[in-house]
């Protein structure tokens, strides 16, 4: 067996096996659940009483919460989102400032999900605290301020759940609106109208898929998110309709319960977990499929004009509404000539929504600059020397450090790394050179984007039932097998990528001086989509450093030097929730900013290399191969 045959196999082997993680997970997840789910059956989903000692479990409240506190995030970070994708899309400043606001805005998406919590906490809670004590002074007549303020309540949660989700809003509404054909705007332009004429009655609908779809990937992203929820929720098993009190959700449920439940309670557990994977799995299947029209309509767009087809026949079509087959420009186009009149109302108009979408953006800065500032003036208190070389100090103690959880995220992480790294690697040179658009290609893709949106939640508990329960321990393997099954997705897509990005001449050139397959994309290949693939490999590793719900069921914790990868072992992400949420003494506190501190330094050097370094080593690359 040649080369060849022997790298398309274990390409083959690799993609096969990614979809068998899929499998395995949701078959692993149905089967501990599959007790509760004979004990109980619907009744699971529709009781409010959860009571371990008397085996009775019910997830009505935490549904109730799950959805209340998404659906409300959402109402808030759509505006904000897409106010901020058209400040950033429509040129409304100099190139140069809004590459900084953009990277600004994104670098949102990087911090953990643990970090917002400690803010959260600390910040945030005690100064919207006077705002709480109005709207209930001033209006508990409502329902939703309808009880006094509590410590950890929906509202705060729900504040910090919009600001998480607000990237992938403004991301993916941003390029939308870029990526609208130029036609639309020159066209509304030289039919009289204003830049916000163009902005409402053009472009929004024009893609209105995309926008909508980012709204269902952000609503899955926060129907699971824990962190968040588990350290500012306030964990109450009840339906509160005030938003002043404290609430529920299924993954705080999972996160506060799992490391101390036995027996029913586990497959209790697990069935709340299937239900929550469930509902994620729709809303990401929903907007891959609103995703994948748009790109559709696109398509046809573009192959029109390559075909010369006028523009303005385009326009009669395509230019109006995506979901409608572009049918009305005429009536668009009649709308913006009576807008037209208005001379000194359109003037308003504009200036109103300039400073709108102004506002939304500063406001999103505002939020930004606070988390960094609270992270650097509280984690710089105690970034010395003892950080690196002390075990963490017993209450009460000004001392002490950080090295074991130094040392247990680097173990942890690069577990992860060895295990995911060559199998995405494989599974994208399957797909992007052998496979290309086969049954199993389409298939492997649509699964690594419903990967990508699988709460984080299920990936340890996946780790918890293949690791922990046979080895009958926790350990840094088991934390390593969550965290690479979570940046799996990342590897694959960023690999596929790259190597879609190599020049197909090249390709070419080397088969016909008779180079077989693997000695192409060996030597020719992959040097030149080695540097993005190692910002992928980078990325990844940042997003593992960050996590914290599947560490909670798989390494635990130790207050010692980890003894061997088979062992509990501390993690940085894991230090900052126990200081913060179960530790009231100021020095753990004081640490968990540290540790906070010095996620974030890692997470923007990685998004600052991913940026200047990935486009650069890649032009010199192809330069160097062009030459050879």
């Amino acid at each position: 067996m040649n080369n060849d045959k022997i790298f398309y196999i274990l390409t083959l082997f690799s993609a096969v096996g990614v979809v068998g993680i899929a499998v395995y997970i949701a078959a692993e997840v149905s089967w501990i659940a599959l007790p509760a789910i004979r004990e109980f059956g619907y009744q699971f989903l529709i009781s409010t009483e959860w009571n371990p000692v008397k085996g009775i479990y019910g997830i009505l409240p935490q549904i109730y919460g799950t959805l209340v506190s998404s659906l409300l995030a959402l109402l808030i970070a759509i505006p904000l989102g897409l106010g901020i994708a058209i400040f950033l899309s429509e040129n409304f400043l100099p190139r140069k400032l809004l590459v900084i606001i953009t990277f600004l805005v994104e670098l949102l998406a990087a911090i953990p999900s643990v970090v917002y919590g400690l803010w959260g906490i600390f910040v945030l809670t005690p100064a919207i605290r006077p705002v709480l004590d109005f709207l209930y002074s001033q209006f508990n007549w409502i329902p939703l301020f309808s009880t006094a303020p509590s410590t950890r309540a929906i509202l705060p949660t729900v504040v910090v759940l919009a600001i998480m989700i607000l990237p992938i809003i403004t991301a993916i509404s941003r390029d939308t609106l870029v990526s609208l054909p130029p036609e639309l705007r020159r066209d509304a332009l030289a039919l009289g109208a204003t830049r916000w004429e163009t902005i409402i009655y053009i472009l929004i609908p024009a893609g209105i898929s995309g926008i909508i779809g980012s709204g269902v990937l952000a609503l899955g992203r926060a129907l699971g998110e824990t962190m968040v929820t588990t350290m500012l929720i306030g964990n109450a098993n009840r339906i509160n309709t005030s938003l002043l009190a404290p609430g529920s959700t299924i993954a705080s449920l999972i996160a506060n319960q799992f490391s101390e439940a036995k027996g029913l309670q586990i497959s209790a557990l697990l069935y709340a977990a299937l239900v929550l994977m469930v509902l994620t799995f729709v809303v990401n299947s929903s907007a891959e499929l609103i995703f994948y029209r748009f790109q559709s309509i696109a398509n046809i767009i573009r192959y029109l004009k390559k075909l010369f087809i006028p523009v303005k026949k385009i326009n009669k079509h395509f230019q109006v509404k995506l979901e409608h087959n572009y049918s009305e420009q005429k009536t668009q186009s009649q709308n913006i000539h009576n807008i037209s009149s208005r001379n000194f109302s359109r003037k308003v108009f504009n200036i109103t929504m300039t400073t709108i979408v102004l506002f939304s953006t500063f406001v999103t800065l505002l939020f930004l600059l606070s988390i960094l500032y609270n992270v650097i003036s509280n984690g710089i208190t105690r970034l010395d020397v003892r950080v690196f070389t002390e075990l963490p100090p017993p209450p009460l103690e000004n001392a002490g450090g950080l090295r074991n959880a130094i040392t247990g995220t680097l173990v942890v992480v690069s577990i992860s790394t060895v295990l995911s790294v060559p199998l995405g690697m494989l599974t994208a040179i399957y797909t992007a050179e052998f496979g290309k658009n086969t049954v199993l290609t389409n298939l492997i893709r649509f699964i690594t984007n419903i990967l990508s949106g699988v709460p984080s939640i299920i990936c340890g508990l996946f780790a918890y039932g293949v690791v922990v329960r046979n080895m009958e321990s926790f350990s840094a393997i088991a934390g390593g097998v969550a965290l690479a099954v979570l940046t799996l997705p990342i590897i694959i897509r960023t690999t596929e990528e790259a190597l879609k990005l190599v020049p197909q001449e090249l390709r070419e050139g080397a088969i016909a001086l008779s180079a077989t397959n693997f000695q192409t994309i060996r030597l020719i290949v992959l040097p030149i989509a080695l540097p993005t693939i190692l910002t992928g490999v980078t990325l990844a590793w940042a997003r593992a450093i960050g996590e914290t719900a599947p560490l909670l069921f798989t390494t635990l914790f130790s207050q010692y030097d980890i003894k061997n990868i088979w062992s509990p072992v501390a993690t940085l992400s894991v230090l900052i929730y126990n200081f913060a949420v179960a530790s009231p003494y100021p020095n753990h506190q004081k640490l968990a900013w540290t540790a906070a501190l010095m996620m974030i330094i890692i997470i923007l050097i990685t998004n600052v290399f991913s940026r200047l370094y990935t486009g650069k080593k890649y032009q010199v690359n192809i330069a160097k191969i062009s030459t050879t």
